[in-house]
C-alpha cells in the first residue's frame, strides 16, 4: 500500500534522508500491506515495532562507499560564503 498521509511520507522520506546520510541505501519497497507509521502507532512496545519493520528493512539496506570516488567539498568551495552562493543561487 502506497504512502499517502502527509505525515507517513514526510516520515519516510526523513528516515531515507538519515539512511542516505550515513551512507546507507534503501534498495526494496514497503511491503505490500504495511504501513510503517500505523506500525508504530499499534505497537505499544519499541522491541515490537523494530522487530516488526526489521526483517524486511534490514536486508535490503546496502551500505554506499562510492562518496569516497568524489573530490572533497572544500576543494570545490573554500569558503563558507561560497557555499551559501551555491546553494542561494537563482535566475532572475
Amino acid at each position: 500500500m502506497p504512502l499517502a498521509r502527509g505525515t507517513a511520507v514526510t516520515g519516510f522520506v526523513v528516515l531515507l534522508g538519515l539512511m542516505l546520510a550515513a551512507n546507507m541505501e534503501f534498495t526494496e519497497s514497503i511491503p505490500k500491506g504495511l504501513q510503517m507509521d500505523w506500525e508504530a502507532i499499534l505497537n505499544l512496545e519499541l522491541g515490537s515495532f523494530v522487530g516488526s519493520v526489521k526483517s524486511w528493512l534490514y536486508p535490503s539496506l546496502k551500505f554506499n562507499t562510492l562518496w569516497r570516488d568524489h573530490p572533497e567539498v572544500s576543494s570545490a568551495f573554500s569558503t563558507t560564503g561560497s557555499v551559501v552562493a551555491a546553494l542561494s543561487s537563482y535566475n532572475d
